[in-house]
């Protein structure tokens, strides 16, 4: 379900029914969300969970039963624009006051929800969607240079604040944009400091785990399943969950043929399989193995790419929304480990500082196979190792430090704020949309701000206690998994290895490129994307894009770029 609000608006009219739920219409303003709440000229909507909902109940002299969106026109009455301050949780607010001609629009602190915003005059439209935005006609599509960079140059992850379309932006977390009388302004309310962390490795494990305990206690009344992958993230947050709920549903996805075409490469050494079997057994889940065929990882890009507005990680994508799918049976919500690898430095690039002296971000893959892709004259528009390098560099430049911290800390925490700023982020769409598109609420337990900002600032040494990656949180959790599932290893989310796939892939890639109408065209060279499509394609390579996206999902990439422009009729100003 999408919410569409237009701020402001000439045409009230042209943004009803873009979505499938209510309106409502406060003169020059409308909003249409799965829950609105209205009081006199507020309109007001709140999506995702208030995870202080009582607290603030009990301080705004609210009911208990009060929904969401009756608790930010609360807080909005009390505390005007400051009101996203006093709110707690993956959750996304707007306010729309009719007589002040006011909106007040929200994110989540660390960004688990979307928010998008376009601007056209003096008529502002938002959206947890782009493409609700493009409905509404505030915005059109078009990919300018901006634009362009970004898709070739960062994607499948962006630049803060940004996105493909020349007319549509992000709101980036922890930030509020206010418009009054036609002026638009966007401030930070929340943003993750440096500190000094003077604790022993004793007592910081102790409150890591104290911090894990209370996430999960303000997510077990929903009563939610598992992705259980058999990795430390996961497996630990199964093992709390199971301590509270009693015996849970888990799930796990491996793909048709795994054991036969599974390659290990330094990213991802050892199948999943084995360490999920462990792990029921120890955690005594309802344990389902999603099992998905070739075909439908491939069958289902274009879709995956419709559910997140974007081009996303291909199959990467694909699969966890065919593995929500199977999951929507049984459950509403979920719990996933998403995130860990960011807040206690999982990834390889943490164990190597060298890393953030390159020239473009540790997870971008080859410069020169992104640039090769395109048109000779397109690539000589972009620019795109230029635009990476200064991208970087200004990135660099505003990531927190101590004036304290070692040479080699302050480089990685840097590399950290990247991490939470470039990557984490992609992340963190792909999970809520591909959950979403299953009808599922996905709930990542180690993006709460509160853990992230107090693991932030735990000295690399001991996040990397006894020299393993993820140390610290191993030591959180003793005691509650046995020694073969505390020291695994990590290992991401599964993709397939089989050269089925690729040979799918390679098969649609070269009809893509048999058509003369392809838009993608417009910015694609057809015959260096044949040389690439004629190669091997081994999937234990990583040359696109974080530790996952190897050749095939490369190039299903390039037809999920296709697909979307085809979709949207979108254009190319250069």
């Amino acid at each position: 379900m999408n919410m569409i609000g237009v701020y402001h608006s000439e045409y009230p009219e042209k943004s009803r029914g873009i979505c499938d739920a209510p309106h409502i219409v406060k003169g020059k303003m409308v909003l249409c969300a799965e829950e609105i709440a209205s009081a006199g000229t507020l309109l007001g909507c709140a999506m995702g969970r208030i995870r202080n909902r009582r607290e603030l109940t009990k301080q705004l002299s609210l009911k208990n039963n009060t929904t969401g969106a009756e608790i930010v026109l609360a807080a909005y009455r009390k505390w005007d624009e400051d009101y996203p301050r006093h709110l707690e949780g993956a959750v996304f607010t707007a306010v729309l006051d009719a007589e002040a001609d006011a909106l007040v629009l929200s994110r989540d602190r660390i960004g688990d929800r979307p928010v998008f915003y376009a601007q056209k005059g003096d008529i502002l439209a938002f959206s947890d969607h782009p493409d609700a935005i493009l409905l509404s006609g505030v915005a059109e599509p078009v990919v300018d240079l901006a634009g362009a960079r970004e898709l070739f140059g960062l994607g499948p992850a962006r630049t803060p604040g940004k996105t493909p379309y020349r007319d549509i932006f992000s709101l980036e977390p922890g930030c509020v944009l206010v418009a009054r009388a036609g002026e638009m302004r966007i401030t930070r309310y929340f943003a993750l400091e440096a500190r000094p962390h003077e604790e022993s490795a004793d007592q910081t494990a102790e409150n890591v785990r104290a911090m894990l305990e209370r996430a999960i206690d303000e997510i077990t009344p929903l009563h939610p399943s598992a992705m259980l992958s058999g990795g430390l993230d996961s497996t630990v947050l199964t093992a709390l969950l199971k301590r509270r709920i009693g015996r849970l549903r888990s799930f796990s996805v491996q793909y048709e043929g795994d054991a036969e075409d599974f390659q290990a490469n330094r990213f991802r050494p050892t199948l999943d399989t084995p360490y999920v079997r462990m792990a029921v057994r120890a955690l005594n889940t309802k344990h389902v193995f999603v099992t998905l065929s070739q075909d439908a990882l491939a069958d289902a890009l274009p879709t995956a790419a419709e559910a997140r507005g974007f081009p996303g990680m291909a199959d990467v994508d694909s699969s966890l929304m065919l593995f929500s799918h199977e999951i929507a049976a049984f459950s509403r919500d979920t719990v996933s480990g998403e995130c860990g690898d960011e807040v206690f430095g999982g990834y390889p690039w943490f164990r190597d500082a060298t890393m953030l002296s390159q020239d473009a971000f540790p997870w971008s893959g080859s410069m020169d196979l992104r640039e090769s892709v395109l048109r000779p004259e397109i690539r000589e528009k972009l620019q795109l190792k230029q635009f990476v390098r200064d991208t970087l560099n200004r990135a660099v430049e505003e990531a927190p430090t101590l004036a304290s911290d070692t040479a080699e800390n302050a480089c990685l925490r840097t590399m950290q704020s990247l991490c939470f700023r470039f990557f984490m982020p992609n992340l963190q769409e792909r999970a809520v949309r591909m959950c979403e598109h299953a009808g599922i609420n996905v709930l990542t337990p180690y993006s709460d701000e509160r853990l992230m900002q107090y693991v932030f600032n735990i000295p690399w040494d001991m996040k990397f206690l006894d020299g393993r990656e993820k140390g610290i949180l191993r030591k959180a959790a003793e005691g509650l998994l046995p020694e073969e599932l505390l020291l695994r290893k990590k290992s991401p989310y599964p993709k397939t290895c089989s050269p089925v796939y690729t040979e799918l892939v390679r098969l649609r890639t070269r009809a893509m490129l048999s058509d003369a109408k392809a838009p993608i065209f417009q910015v694609l060279d057809k015959d260096a994307v044949e040389r690439i499509a004629a190669s091997a394609l081994n999937p234990a390579d990583a040359p696109w894009f974080g530790q996952l996206m190897a050749g095939p999902q490369m190039l299903a990439f390039l037809m999920q770029v296709n697909d979307w422009m085809k979709a949207r009729k979108i254009r190319v100003e250069l």
